[in-house]
């Protein structure tokens, strides 16, 4: 019996490269559904939110800010932060290109935040019309103040490189803009300008922050050093896994389902995947199932509301003849 060859070195690589490959690849399809399943607990966790009242409790009458002073200061705080930004805007940048990481959006992924500070001149402007009053007053209070004072203070966190206190200053922004949201669904749009610098700005503003907390917190304290199949890679996937799950509850299971923010997320997510691209696979993968998600939950209530509209639209055309005919 002769001896055994030896198996040549490209034939042990290949081999090697296959099982690493397929043990890649299982853990990749296993951590995903186990990802995913947690999006139905997490939503679930979303629905015991509690909303608040359309009535404003008596701490509130008693700790308002009058309405012309609070008015101001939104203009104020507004001009500063936005001043703020486009004084440090290259230092933003230069630190974002340094902090390449998992969660880095497409240069148009920058429309979004673009837009939102567009649509916040607009309403600092619009704010001061009566048919915004009880809304600014009510809705609004001093959250969007402390707001654009806190992100104000988040530039500076980040040009003295105190990346840990600039986490902090992001999610208490998303507490401040998220009890802002919460308390303005108690009114709804009078006027179209009404609609697009009142209302619109929160909803898409709503949408945002959550991406500004995970991406700050990647950016600060990760990078891509180990590939995609290190911890950073599945972690940043369990944070689009969250998103999803909040724009989920923005698009379908909220009490007062939003678009705006559901539609937010879902680019901000799509921007994400074209960036990280095939060679990020899981961030990828995780991307476009997580638009497909809430495009499907956007689709379903678009088309729950044209039956609600057309029920509606034929019980007030010609009740009496509904009547006869359902017997």
């Amino acid at each position: 019996m002769g001896t055994p060859k030896s198996i040549p070195p490209s034939l042990a690589r290949a081999g090697h490269i296959s099982l690493f490959s397929f043990s890649t690849t299982s853990f990749f399809v296993s951590s995903l559904s186990l990802l995913f399943s947690s999006l139905h607990i997490f939503r679930l966790l979303l629905l015991l939110l509690p909303l608040t009242s359309s009535s404003p409790s008596p701490l509130h009458k008693t700790m308002a800010i009058p309405p012309a002073v609070l008015k101001t200061l939104n203009l104020v705080t507004y001009i500063i932060v936005v001043t703020a930004l486009a004084f440090h805007r290259e230092l933003i940048d230069k630190i974002y290109q340094e902090r390449q990481n998992f969660l880095t959006t497409t240069p148009s992924g920058l429309i979004i935040p673009a837009l939102v500070w567009f649509l916040l001149g607009g309403f600092v402007l619009v704010q001061w019309f009566d048919f915004a009053h009880d809304y600014v007053v009510e809705a609004i209070e001093w959250n969007l103040l402390a707001s654009n004072l806190v992100m104000t203070a988040w530039i500076f966190t980040w040009r003295l490189d105190w990346l840990l206190v600039g986490e902090l200053l992001t999610i208490v922004n998303a507490v401040l803009i998220w009890r802002l949201y919460i308390k303005k669904h108690v009114f709804t749009a009078t006027n179209l300008i009404d609609y697009i610098f009142v209302h619109v700005p929160f909803s898409i503003y709503a949408g945002l922050v959550w991406f500004d907390v995970f991406q700050n917190f990647f950016a600060a304290f990760t990078t891509k050093e180990g590939g995609p199949t290190s911890w950073t890679a599945f972690a940043a996937a369990g944070a689009i896994v969250i998103c999803l799950a909040i724009g989920d509850y923005h698009a379908e299971w909220s009490r007062d389902p939003d678009s705006w923010a559901a539609i937010t997320i879902g680019l901000l997510l799509l921007s994400i995947g074209a960036e990280q691209g095939a060679e990020v696979p899981i961030i990828f993968v995780t991307c476009m199932i997580s638009v497909g998600f809430l495009l499907n939950a956007l689709i379903r209530r678009f088309v729950n509301t044209i039956i609600t509209w057309h029920q509606r639209n034929m019980d007030d055309y010609a009740p009496g003849e509904r009547r006869h005919l359902l017997g």
